[in-house]
């Protein structure tokens, strides 16, 4: 499996999964012109995504999925006006796409019906983002997978001490917000197992977190709880810049 975390954060996110010439986009919160740019900078075009993904309805990951055809465009009910049965996803629903299969994952934030996504073939991927809080039952599916795109949006100190108004700051604080840098640390620290390969930090905010940031607080949560995971094998993803993970050739 490889995988293209082509953008990530509040400006605009899309991210491409390739397996055995399966290719899903997920999401597409960014212009036509700059998925076409870096995926052509990939060696990839448009030809090469088979399913389009929509997590939820908010700008930053819907505003440019309409550039592909309905036929291609799979999301949970409410979150697109013109998404017919067939192209549903219903959480805690297995469905398969060409050579994956896709499990469904019900999550929680203030979008009409926002999913993240268990990806499985050869090898297996999470891709999580936008949510306030894992659920117990949510943890108990997602134990010992190869990869992990996972939100890490904020530090909590960082985001109090910004200029946004107090309403905003409860609103990501909350359990339809985003996970914080520690919270999101200690989940990966207990469902992390012996075949997980790379987790990728995404969502990172502009103005209230760092890569370094967030990559010391989960080297911190990583070593307090005796985790032994290689450090290099956790990065993060960017607004701009494409992060490529999964088996690459060298």
């Amino acid at each position: 499996m490889k995988y293209y975390v082509l953008a990530s954060g509040s400006k605009g996110n899309a991210t491409f999964i390739e397996e055995n010439g399966t290719g899903i986009l997920i999401d597409c919160g960014i212009t036509k012109k700059q998925l076409n740019f870096k995926l052509s900078e990939l060696g990839l075009s448009e030809d090469d995504i088979d399913y389009v993904f929509l997590t939820h309805d908010h700008y930053d990951h819907s505003k440019n999925i309409h550039t592909f055809t309905k036929d291609k465009i799979y999301t949970a009910k409410g979150n697109l006006d013109d998404v017919d049965n067939q192209h549903e996803l219903i959480p805690y629903q297995e469905y398969t796409f060409g050579s994956l299969q896709v499990f469904v994952l019900r999550i929680s934030h203030d979008a009409t019906n926002p999913i993240a996504f268990i990806f499985k073939g050869e090898e297996s991927l999470l891709y999580m983002t936008d949510t306030g809080y894992v659920s117990q039952r949510n943890r108990d599916l997602i134990h010992d997978l190869n990869y992990y795109i996972i939100e890490s949006n904020h530090d909590i100190g960082m985001l109090m001490n910004t200029r946004r108004p107090l309403v905003l700051k409860n609103r990501i604080l909350g359990d339809t917000g985003h996970l914080n840098n520690e919270y999101s640390a200690r989940v990966m620290a207990e469902v992390i197992g012996p075949h997980t390969k790379e987790i990728t930090l995404a969502h990172l905010s502009q103005e209230a977190n760092t890569p370094e940031l967030a990559l010391d607080t989960y080297y911190m949560v990583f070593d307090e709880l005796q985790i032994d995971f290689d450090q290099k094998m956790i990065r993060c993803a960017d607004q701009v810049h494409v992060l490529a993970g999964g088996m690459h050739e060298d």
